[in-house]
């Protein structure tokens, strides 16, 4: 079994909060672990800092986190995820309506196979507040 455990980093992700888009560079922690054609992750937790212009929804920042145990399906395999965005003043926490599809590169790196994921509240799942797209998570 090859295990990698420790820092994790996601650079240069496009990421659209309510109709802001700008691109983040994540920082956190993964677990990958590796038998045969099986992969399994746990602990991947990602946080990146929003950029600050001096408006009242400027700044912060936003954690991108496994809100369950990994599944494999055929060689990928689907994480659930939530994400969590605090702002002056608020926090909001919000789910990807369904888990998220990764495909594990021979050399470590996660990709999310969907392009683009969305989270929603969970009170309000017709309207997605974040999006993240091109999701590529390195492990080291």
């Amino acid at each position: 079994m090859a295990d990698t455990a420790g820092k994790a980093r996601a650079e240069r992700t496009e990421v659209t909060l309510r109709s802001k888009t700008m691109v983040l560079d994540f920082e956190g922690e993964c677990r990958v672990e590796r038998e045969g054609d099986s992969v399994h992750v746990t602990g991947l937790r990602l946080v990146a800092d929003l950029p600050d212009a001096g408006g009242q929804e400027d700044g912060g920042t936003v954690v991108l986190e496994q809100a369950g145990d990994s599944r494999p399906a055929g060689k990928d395999l689907t994480v659930p995820l939530g994400a969590s965005v605090a702002q002056p003043g608020a926090e909001v926490r919000l789910t990807a309506p369904g888990d998220v599809r990764w495909t594990a590169e021979p050399g470590g790196d996660l990709v999310a196979a969907d392009d683009e994921i969305g989270f929603v509240l969970a009170e309000a799942p017709e309207s997605t507040v974040l999006t993240v797209r091109g999701l590529r998570v390195r492990p080291s």
